[in-house]
């Protein structure tokens, strides 16, 4: 359902505020690994603030719409991220971690880290709450995992991997609470 979520989302900050990526914009310059990158719909945006984009994905549906934007775009999962240590100048994670069970978010917070040059920045959207299950979302009828967080969970999870919160800001669109957070390494 790649371009059925493609469509669906391609408005998203349209209809969100953008502090948050045009904050992590001004705050990176050079190459970003864009995590979860689903059809590319952040990349764009940060490609036309200057940033270089790595899109990575674990649908091969979504690589290939990426590379069909002009993306390099690579398949792989947050737990082994294929690249070398210190690659990136920023790494974006917007509501793309919320698909990882709490339990298992050490791994990608690790690769996270691992992946980020020293100084570099961590761009983090999540959404507020206690949930983790599955659900439908986005006009995706197939259940995807979520889990929510409480602001005080996020700020413990980026201490606990070493990152230091250089900006907060979160919003309320409709019954969701978005908690974005900008850390560095």
């Amino acid at each position: 359902m790649a371009k059925e979520y493609d469509d669906e989302t391609t408005d998203f900050w349209v209809r969100f505020p953008r502090t948050i990526l045009d904050k992590f914009a001004e705050l990176v310059r050079g190459d970003v690994l864009n995590i979860g990158s689903g059809p590319g719909r952040d990349g764009l945006l940060l490609r036309d603030r200057g940033l270089n984009i790595t899109c990575l994905d674990a649908s091969e549906a979504m690589v290939k719409i990426c590379i069909e934007k002009g993306f390099k775009a690579v398949l792989g999962d947050f737990n082994a991220l294929p690249f070398e240590e210190g690659s990136f100048e920023g790494v974006w994670a917007y509501t793309s971690l919320l698909h990882v069970p709490k339990r298992e978010v050490a791994k990608p917070m690790s690769e996270i880290y691992r992946v980020l040059k020293s100084g570099g920045v961590f761009g983090l959207g999540l959404i507020e709450g206690e949930l983790e299950e599955y659900r439908e979302s986005s006009g995706v009828n197939l259940p995807r995992w979520f889990s929510f967080y409480r602001k005080e969970e996020v700020e413990g999870l980026l201490k606990e991997y070493k990152f230091e919160v250089a900006y907060f800001e979160q919003f309320k669109v409709r019954s969701k609470t978005y908690l974005n957070f900008i850390a560095r390494k």
